[in-house]
């Protein structure tokens, strides 16, 4: 499918629900990947190179929990001196990557995230 088709398959709503995630105090970025790591709505270098990175990294993760029995994968937060990237998957073929400083209320943020992703997919 090429990019300009995939763009459309993200509802303006979810640019939205970005917009809203990136005001909440602490968050640096969100975005919206395709599992294929292709970055959708904004494409630059740092985009694309989070994407492709991202979904490699959520392909490890889901292998791991299924190699030891361990459910499916729902969210996968990684910790780092700067901050934290929220990775959740959403719908069949799409990723939510959000950024974050050190500071940031993880807690608000995983609660938005759930809503918008069941709002997507409710809505789909």
């Amino acid at each position: 499918m090429d990019h300009a088709r995939r763009v459309n398959i993200i509802p303006q709503n979810f640019e939205n629900v970005l917009l809203t995630i990136n005001r909440i105090k602490g968050v640096k970025d969100s975005l919206v990947a395709g599992l294929d790591g292709i970055p959708i709505g904004k494409i630059d270098r740092e985009s694309s190179v989070l994407s492709a990175s991202t979904v490699a990294a959520l392909g490890a993760v889901r292998e791991l929990t299924k190699t030891v029995s361990y459910g499916d994968l729902e969210q996968l937060i990684v910790e780092t001196d700067y901050g934290k990237i929220i990775i959740e998957e959403f719908g069949t073929e799409h990723v939510i990557i959000i950024l974050t400083e050190i500071n940031a209320n993880i807690g608000m943020i995983r609660v938005m995230l759930k809503k918008a992703v069941r709002d997507f997919t409710n809505n789909k």
